[in-house]
């Protein structure tokens, strides 16, 4: 039971950079377009990511 609340401490917190990171990216677009096109293209990558790592 303890490792699997130590993974769930871990997702939250890698979450929480992760959700970090996207905001300061997004937020130093220059333009709101530019800024949601980034948000939809980090956003597409993890995915992207996400489906390959678990294949």
């Amino acid at each position: 039971m303890a490792n699997t609340q130590y993974l769930l401490w871990v997702m939250i917190g890698t979450l929480t950079l992760l959700c970090i990171f996207i905001g300061v990216v997004v937020g130093r677009a220059k333009t709101p377009r530019i800024g949601t096109l980034t948000f939809a293209g980090l956003i597409a990558f993890f995915l992207l990511a996400i489906f390959l790592i678990t294949r």
